[in-house]
Order: structure tokens, then sequence, then C-alpha cells
């Protein structure tokens, strides 16, 4: 019997019960090698009728077997039905590398589909290079990131945010009909999450510090050039730049890592 896997992911299991981010990332716990927070799997099926074992790995960058789940039985109703499984990951699994790794969904003895697993390590020193690495490649190929800003009285804000990229600095035009940022000129860091835009997946949250660009400078005036081609839906065209530099705020963000 033929089996589809239609689709699956694994993410952190706090996370999706704090913020409702089913994001898929395993969480590693201090510096690497270092043990995984209980996670979620997600997986939908597609198959004839019948019951059918089932077993789950997870394998390093080098496709060395790091985890397998033992094998269970499953049961499907059907070709018409897409039958979804859930399970929570609760014994620690020790990662090594702040690299990619897969996830590999193997039923009736044979593999029938892998996924994509990042690790997130944010307290590791190692894995700051790889996930500053990767969020640059990122940044390059997407046009929105999420920005968390400490509130005055207490508290968070998380938005989204449309930028201008260099490296590793975001440069952020807030204010003055563009977008809300409450408190981001006011903040000496910020935590900025980068997600892929390939798999819509995020790839970590990184410190960022925050400086105010002089809207008379001439950084200013390149900037806000470059953000004509990055910023949606631009009514005003070319005389956007003016409405920036009398009613808006920029603000450079560089990250860490």
């Amino acid at each position: 019997m033929t089996i589809e896997l239609l689709s699956a992911m694994a993410f952190d299991a706090q996370t999706f019960r704090d913020e409702g981010l089913p994001d898929p990332v395993l969480k590693v716990v201090g510096e690497l090698p270092g043990s995984t927070r209980p996670f979620d799997i997600n997986r939908v099926y597609q198959a004839a009728q019948g019951r059918y074992e089932e077993s789950i790995l997870i394998l390093d960058p080098d496709d060395v077997v790091v985890w397998q789940r033992p094998w269970r039985f499953i049961e499907l109703r059907g070709e018409m039905f897409e039958d979804l499984f859930r399970d929570t990951i609760r014994a620690p699994i020790e990662i090594s590398s702040p690299d990619e790794h897969k996830l590999v969904f193997l039923v009736d003895g044979g593999e029938v589909g892998r996924i994509p697993l990042y690790i997130d390590a944010s307290q590791s020193a190692l894995a700051l290079g790889v996930v500053g690495d990767a969020a640059e490649v990122a940044l390059k190929k997407g046009s929105i990131a999420w920005v968390t800003i400490p509130q005055p009285r207490g508290g968070t804000a998380t938005r989204p945010m449309w930028y201008v990229q260099k490296g590793r600095r975001l440069f952020v035009i807030k204010g003055g009909g563009e977008q809300e940022l409450p408190n981001l000129e006011a903040c000496d860091t910020v935590d900025v999450v980068v997600k892929s835009k390939d798999i819509k997946a995020a790839l970590g949250t990184m410190r960022a510090d925050v400086r105010v660009v002089d809207n008379g400078s001439d950084e200013f005036a390149e900037i806000a050039t470059l953000g004509l081609a990055n910023r949606l839906n631009n009514a005003d065209g070319i005389k956007a730049t003016e409405r920036w530099r009398t009613d808006s705020t920029m603000v450079e963000l560089t990250l860490h890592g």
C-alpha cells in the first residue's frame, strides 16, 4: 500500500502555548551540545484504510541519527481522508550542531518524507555565528521581520516591520503615515525575529542595538532612497522621501551574532 505524507511540522511546545506560533524550530537549552525543550510533531497522512507501522527520526547535518521514536501502529481511515497525528516529545534530545537537521518519517519500514529542522540555541555562543549568517541571507530574500519592543510602562509590543538592509543592519522608518513601532527609538536594544521566506519559519531571535538616524544627514537621504524600492504600496512615489524626512523617524537596528 502507498502512503503519502501530505504535511508535517515540528515546533517548540512552550512557544506554541505562549504565542500560538508553530514555528518549526527545536529550542536547545544552554551551550551546545545541549538538550531540547519539549516539542510537538504534527503530520498528515493519506492512504488506503488500514493499520500502518510508523517511526520518526531526527538526523544531524551529517545525516547521523540523533533520535528515533519507537515504532508504533497508526490507523488510517482511507484514501478519501487526510489523517492528522499529533505527538509531544518530552524526553530531552542532545543536539551538538546549530546547523539544519532533518525530521524523517518512516512507515512500514520505508521513508515517506522528510522536512528541515532549524535549531534555536539562543544561549549558545557557537550558534550565534551560524544564526547570524543564515539571518543575513534570509533578510535579503524577505521583506518583513518582526520586532519585540520594550514599552515604558512594562511589557512589550511585537510588530512586523519592513526595512532596508545593509548586511546585519536594518533601517526602519516609523511614524508620519508609516509603520507604528511604539517606543522603538527610545530603546537601547530590541529583539528581532528573522524568518525564512523559503519555508515560512523562524530562524531565530536576535538582539539588536538601536540608533536613531539624523533626518538631516546624508545617511538618511541614502537609506530613504533605497527604501523607495522596499516600501510596498507607496502612493507618494519619490515624494515619500521628503515626507519621511519631515514627519518620520529612521532607526538603525544592528543585529548581534
